[in-house]
């Protein structure tokens, strides 16, 4: 299994190289996304006005994942890549009209939040699920994607389903759902916990864990490029994605709201989606999960952490 990982290992190797680097120059190229809207240097109304404090800072300073593809990743150049980076450079145009008007941070499922509250960030964008918890200490913005918990394991493996990890080593991501459902809802399951997902990728290939815990989003990326591991499990945790903003920060949330509700009715996250992942059957997977013109998502009312 070692040997059949290790160009996948390689590849997000080179997505957590640059992590932590950033020196607010924007972070460079969109990994072959959509590129954002020509808005002649112009900002966009997007129905709110854009806070005093970003318009007089002149950028967005966003929290991105910096080691998970196809969202948020460092490519090959250097350069912070993937879905959520159109994004964020999209709405730098918004807010700007110029793209490249974003300051990236790289962030961790763990030091994200305290990133925000801390004032490091102004904005978190970083495969983030809602959760009624996360609530009570940020505030989330519109959704823009949704996913769900699932496991990734060798093609051969036995495992199937949740109930088959009681009694044995199960892969995590620091402060990631996957990990507090699994504490929750299978407690037996022996927790080992990485930061980033280069890391958790090798343990797998290492055979030190039966199976790797994470937003199936991610999971089935990397089972599309190896043939050698599979996706399996009941999803679970199902939840939208939101940017998180301080809590009580009204102005900031009512821009994005604002220009989420634009890229929806654009039907620019599908187009964007489309051109980031060019796998078709990997698409059309996910083709209810992106906000588009006849397509809402909504954030659950209750617990997203039922077993």
């Amino acid at each position: 299994m070692r040997a059949r990982l290790g160009l996948l290992i390689v590849a997000l190797g080179l997505a957590v190289a640059g992590c932590g680097s950033d020196d607010g120059d924007g972070g460079g190229g969109s990994g072959g996304g959509v590129a954002a809207a020509a808005t002649d240097g112009k900002p966009v109304d997007v129905g709110a006005p854009l806070p005093a404090t970003m318009k007089q800072k002149g950028t967005l300073a966003i929290g991105v994942k910096c080691d998970y593809p196809p969202f948020g990743y460092i490519d090959e150049a250097g350069d912070n890549a993937g879905f959520e980076i159109d994004i964020a450079h999209q709405l730098a145009a918004y807010a700007f009209g110029d793209p490249d008007k974003v300051e990236f941070t790289c962030v961790t499922g763990s030091n994200r939040v305290p990133f925000l509250t801390t004032n490091k960030i102004d904005l978190i964008m970083a495969t983030m699920n809602y959760t009624p918890e996360r609530a009570q200490t940020i505030d989330f913005t519109e959704p823009y994607f949704a996913a769900g918990v699932k496991m990734l394991v060798p093609a051969d493996s036995d495992v199937k389903d949740w109930d088959d990890l009681d009694g044995k080593q199960v892969i995590t991501i620091k402060g990631a759902t996957a990990s507090l459902w699994l504490t929750q809802c299978v407690p037996g399951a022996q927790q080992t916990q990485f930061e980033q997902t280069s890391e958790a990728v090798t343990a797998l290939s290492q055979n030190r864990a039966v199976a790797f815990a994470q937003d199936d989003t991610l999971l089935v990326d990397l089972a599309t490029k190896n043939k050698n591991t599979k996706v399996v499990g009941e999803e679970k945790a199902a939840s939208p994605w939101g940017m998180g903003v301080r809590k009580g920060d009204t102005e900031t949330k009512a821009w994005v709201d604002g220009a989420i509700k634009k890229l929806q009715d654009d039907d620019w996250f599908w187009k964007s989606f489309q051109k980031t992942v060019t796998d078709k059957e990997v698409q059309q997977q996910f083709s209810k999960v992106l906000p588009r013109p006849d397509n809402d998502l909504e954030y659950p009312t209750g617990s997203t952490m039922a077993c």
